[in-house]
């Protein structure tokens, strides 16, 4: 038997040798278009073959529709002939007569009809040279013909006539039929030829198709296998060479031969087990160099008398020193075990601690933590950690030293001084709680209790009293004493938002939701999430939102303007009024259920004229106030000022009092204050109407009443609103207030200005 690989193997171990020599992707490109290339040159050929036998059936459809045009002509020229004779033999004239011509039309028509059947067909050997003489001679023997037997006719020499039938058109016929014979035969012999060219073109299509397939089949086979193996070879060769690196084995050698792709990667392979393994040697030996240290520096720690343990650098224990062991009663091998940094760390401290230990690792840098970690006799004491790595000339990190010490005492006396502040800073705030409220009147002193007993819950708490009295300072100092100081104190007044934007600036709306809401807007309320929210004059609401605000007091949620997604809040809710809420119950401005919700605590914030006693310390903080501001120096009162103001009756309360008071620091000239009296009587006067709309509500009065009183303190004002010269502090209601009135009456407000 014959060993000898055979002349494929031969040719698929070259094509893989030779192959190797160029890269992959244009090895595999120029071996698909040769396969394309001879595929395509198959096809070539065997198309070529085909347009040659369609070429001859052609040819033969050509020859024998000629055949059929000389025997259509030749059966023409019988009928005439025929029908002739029939009319000599009846010897009728008339009907020879007229039939004559139309017999000879026809058959001129058949012969032009053949003659164009032999030109127009495809076939390059047509029977012109035969055919076209023969009907050539017909056409112009048979005029005559036809003359002689049409004057023959008019003499009615019917002998004649027959006999010239008979010699001289008869043999036109049989000219015919030797013609009809030659065309058959020129028709076989065309046939002939094109069978056998037929058959040569089947033959050659047979050896095309063997030839063109088996060559590109073999072509496929041999690349397809070459490249296979110049491709799998080298692979198996860089398998065997990642496995021994796998391994440890640095010496093997990767062999490949080529300068593809694949012979490339095998020299780096090598070359990367050849740097492996002096790096491996140089490992070996700083590691034995490593222990030799370690083994000093671990006779040093153990004489330590302090927490210090050593660790890789994944941060597994690798070596802690005989205090850590006795701190937690353990083993080496004990504290070694995985997850025992877990059992032994305070469930409170034990993700901090991790996330510190994880994210410390990963920076690579000396950091620190601190936790409480249990000890053997199953007490957690503060520890804190101190983590600094080992580094290589290289810098790659070898291991991590840690160091612990005990802070228990120090985390003790922290403590304590925290305690010890809360407690302090708490007895400040009391003190301080009510640093703007001044007074120190038995009324005051009264809702100031009620504040302080209240603050520290989520009640909801409805300030009633006349404007200025100071129901903002209540709330704010409430929201101070709260849960919620650290979060917002969010103040909304009612009567200062027009009612078709209320709902909106409460609640937010959605994109879209009304004309000109441009984009999603967040409400008072989602603003307010956490902390408080403080309405104001809420007497004022329109009755629509006073049901969404019942809705937020009852369910703790509520629906943007254009959204039914209802979103749910944290709020607490102080609401404050000047207003009777029972009187307006009655007349059906204000839901009974709602106020109900807001009156859950109730505090009656006292009037001016009830806590006289407080007006000459509130004198003396708003002149400090003033004369900070104005830069002057005011340092007594005249007694007189003090008597008239204990006599005042102040319908505008507090703000009243704080307005005169900047007004007399303002135009004071010395250092003692004090005021004109008549400032006095013009208060009263402009503020008497004033009080009657706070004690009774402006709101009840008649509109003609409401404008005539505001014009009035406009027109004193010259249209000025706010400070203390303003309309709204003549008339004693806020200037937000004033505003709204001004335009839900439609007070053209500017004509009052002095020009």
């Amino acid at each position: 038997m014959n060993d000898r690989p055979s002349s494929i193997t031969k040719a698929i171990r070259g094509s893989a040798s030779y192959l190797s020599r160029f890269n992959i992707g244009p090895r595999l490109r120029a071996c698909f278009l040769l396969i394309i290339s001879l595929f395509v040159i198959g096809n070539g050929l065997l198309v070529s073959q085909l347009y040659l036998l369609r070429k001859q059936a052609d040819r033969l459809a050509a020859v024998d529709q000629e055949l059929i045009a000389v025997l259509r002509f030749q059966t023409s020229l019988h009928d005439f002939y025929n029908r002739l004779n029939d009319l000599a033999q009846m010897e009728n004239k008339d009907e020879l007569l007229a039939e004559a011509e139309t017999l000879r039309k026809t058959l001129d028509e058949n012969a032009r009809r053949t003659e164009g059947l032999l030109k127009q067909g495809p076939s390059n050997a047509r029977l012109d040279s035969i055919v076209s003489p023969t009907i050539e001679s017909v056409q112009s023997a048979l005029p005559f013909q036809l003359d002689a037997i049409r004057g023959l006719a008019e003499s009615g020499d019917w002998v004649a006539i027959r006999q010239r039938l008979m010699h001289q058109v008869r043999p036109l016929e049989v000219t015919s039929s030797d013609l009809v014979k030659s065309a058959d035969k020129e028709v076989a012999a065309e046939r002939a030829t094109a069978a056998f060219n037929i058959r040569q073109a089947q033959s050659r299509m047979l050896l095309i198709f063997l030839l063109t397939g088996s060559s590109t089949l073999l072509v496929a086979v041999v690349l397809g296998v070459g490249i296979t193996r110049s491709v799998t070879e080298p692979l198996d060769e860089l398998m065997k060479g990642s496995r021994a690196l796998a391994r440890g084995d640095f010496q093997h050698r990767v062999r490949i031969q080529g300068r593809d792709e694949l012979a490339q990667l095998g020299t780096v392979t090598n070359e990367t087990a050849k740097t492996l393994d002096h790096l491996y040697e140089n490992l070996r030996s700083r590691e034995e160099q490593l222990r030799e240290s370690e083994k000093e520096l671990r006779t040093l720690i153990e004489l330590v008398p302090a927490h210090v343990f050593v660790l890789r650098p994944d941060g597994s224990g690798l070596y802690a020193n005989p205090v850590v062991l006795d701190y937690y009663g353990k083993t080496l091998e004990e504290w070694r075990v995985e997850g025992f940094r877990e059992t032994v760390l305070y469930h409170e401290d034990l993700d901090r601690y991790l996330n510190d230990f994880e994210t410390g690792l990963r920076n690579g840098k000396p950091f620190e933590t601190e936790a409480r970690i249990l000890r053997n006799d199953g007490q957690y004491r503060w520890l804190l950690s101190r983590f600094n790595p080992l580094r290589d000339e290289r810098g790659q990190i070898l291991r991590w030293y840690v160091a612990r010490t005990d802070i228990e005492e120090g985390k003790q006396e922290t403590a304590r001084a925290i305690s010890e502040n809360l407690a302090l800073r708490e007895e400040v705030n009391r003190i301080s709680m009510f640093e703007e409220i001044l007074g120190n009147s038995e009324n005051l002193m009264a809702v100031l209790s009620e504040v302080a007993k209240v603050a520290p819950t989520d009640s909801t708490v409805l300030i009633l009293g006349e404007t200025g009295t100071g129901k903002e300072l209540i709330a704010r100092a409430i929201h101070n004493q709260s849960r919620r100081a650290d979060h917002a104190f969010v103040r909304v007044n009612c009567a200062a938002i027009p009612s078709s934007l209320i709902s909106s600036e409460l609640f937010g709306h959605e994109k879209g939701a009304f004309t000109g809401a441009l984009q999603r807007r967040l409400g008072r309320f989602e603003a307010a999430n956490g902390g408080t929210i403080f309405l104001d004059e809420i007497g004022e609401l329109p009755s629509e939102t006073q049901v969404a605000l019942l809705r937020v007091l009852q369910e703790r949620e509520f629906e943007r303007v254009g959204s039914n997604q209802p979103i749910s809040v944290d709020v607490r809710i102080l609401a404050a009024t000047n207003r009777d809420l029972k009187a307006a119950i009655g007349v059906g401005t204000f839901r009974q259920d709602l106020f109900y919700r807001l009156n859950v605590v109730p505090i009656q914030m006292p009037a001016l004229r009830d806590r006289r006693e407080d007006i000459p310390l509130l004198v003396e903080y708003f002149v400090d106030r003033y004369t900070r501001k104005a830069g002057k120096k005011i340092r007594n009162i005249q007694k007189n000022t003090l008597d008239v103001f204990r006599a005042y009756h102040w319908p505008g309360n507090i703000r009243e009092l704080q307005n005169i008071v900047e007004r007399a620091v303002l135009l004071c000239d010395g250092d003692t204050l004090s005021i004109d009296a008549a400032w006095m009587k013009q208060e009263t006067r402009a503020t008497i109407p004033a009080a009657a709309v706070t004690l009774t509500g402006i709101d009840q009065l008649k509109s003609n009443r409401e404008r005539e009183l505001i014009e009035a303190a406009l027109t004193e004002s010259r249209g000025r609103i706010s400070g203390p010269s303003g309309a709204a502090a003549k008339l004693g209601i806020p200037r937000q207030t004033l505003d709204s009135m001004i335009a839900r009456l439609g007070i053209k407000k500017y004509k009052y200005t002095s020009g």
